[in-house]
């Protein structure tokens, strides 16, 4: 193998110093810098993107902010509705029961005044049976025909009894 003839190591050695000083002058004027810039490009864009990154977070906190206000107020708004509207369902309510109320009291005053004259008319009714009943009962009992205005006043003064 040549490489190992010892009267060419001098010559490899100088070429070897030569190739890696022209390789180091190579690397440190030209690879190392566009490295390093690729490198510091890299490391500010994460730094820009990190900061967009905490910027956003904050818009998001903020747009959540503003989203659950309105969303509280929006909650606030329908619950005064809905209260509002319960309050007006209950005030037509009283006023349909309060309507109602006086429908149902006058039909009871209305009813309790027909009950009143259908009674009377019965009563009466019961009276003039009452009083024909009595009169031929007399005059079954002793054959004669009383007189109607004794047997009016007996049939009256029954009724009375019974009523009090």
């Amino acid at each position: 193998m040549p490489q190992f003839d010892t009267s060419t190591f001098v010559s490899q050695i100088f070429w070897l110093v030569v190739t890696f000083a022209v390789v180091f002058v190579f690397i440190s004027r030209v690879a190392l810098p566009r490295i390093s810039a690729t490198l510091e490009n890299r490391q500010r864009k994460i730094g820009d993107d990190l900061a967009k990154a905490g910027e956003l977070a904050d818009q998001t906190d903020e747009v959540m902010a503003a989203y659950e206000a309105r969303l509280a107020e929006a909650r606030a708004n329908a619950h005064e509705e809905l209260h509002a509207a319960a309050t007006r369902a209950a005030a037509e309510a009283d006023k349909q029961n309060a309507a109602l109320a006086e429908t149902l009291a006058a039909n009871a005053a209305a009813a309790r005044e027909r009950i009143a004259a259908e009674s009377a008319a019965a009563a009466g009714n019961v009276s003039e049976i009452a009083e024909d009943i009595a009169r031929q009962a007399v005059e079954r009992l002793i054959g004669s025909a009383p007189d109607s205005e004794a047997v009016k006043s007996a049939v009256a003064a029954s009724v009375q009894d019974r009523s009090s």
